[in-house]
């Protein structure tokens, strides 16, 4: 199994994208969580509202500069020996999450402003609603909302077990490709020299 001190920068994404990835992954969680704790904190439904859409419209916003930077900068192609079937569903569930990653806080953005409501973007400055209140558009925003959030959850844990299968089972070095804090150890010893 290649060490993740071992893989050329060739074969890692770049610091910029490693550090977009799991950026957008811890924001993705929360945004999921903060809803779930209305009911055990009322009284503060208004505030963890506040801070699920300000994750939100983060999330929005870091993927479309995460899809300008992998257009950029293309990410390092599979492991030689990878079937085609692999690559098909590796690209396949990439595009899924990009799709995912970007239509749910747009549908979250549509139910708050068919709801009648501004978005409040962690207190600097607030988006102001373009469309007129609606309830069936915000009850069928919700809906869409729920129903993309939890796909996205549940895709994005596919995701991971997909790298842990890569990492323990294939050992074909691809989740090193993404983890933060490696480096190529070619390089290091070199310098050492």
């Amino acid at each position: 199994m290649p060490s993740p001190a071992l893989l050329s920068p060739e074969r890692r994404y770049n610091p910029v994208a490693i550090f977009l990835h799991w950026a957008v992954a811890a924001l993705i969680v929360t945004a999921w969580s903060l809803p779930h704790l209305r009911g055990v904190l009322p009284a503060a439904r208004t505030p963890i509202m506040d801070l699920h859409r300000s994750v939100g419209v983060t999330v929005f916003a870091l993927v479309l500069v995460r899809l300008i930077w992998r257009f950029l900068n293309p990410p390092p192609s599979l492991p030689g020996g990878t079937t085609q079937l692999v690559r098909w569903l590796a690209h396949g569930g990439h595009a899924a999450l990009y799709l995912l990653m970007l239509s749910v806080p747009v549908c979250g953005m549509l139910l708050t402003w068919a709801a009648g409501h501004s978005i409040p973007v962690w207190g600097l400055f607030t988006v102001p609603a373009p469309i007129a209140p609606s309830e069936s558009l915000h009850r069928t925003f919700a809906n869409l909302h729920g129903l993309l959030g939890n796909t996205l959850l549940w895709l994005a844990a596919l995701h991971a077990a997909a790298a842990l299968v890569h990492h323990y089972v294939f050992k074909d070095g691809l989740l090193d490709r993404m983890r933060p804090g490696t480096r190529d150890r070619s390089r290091s010893h070199g310098a050492l020299t």
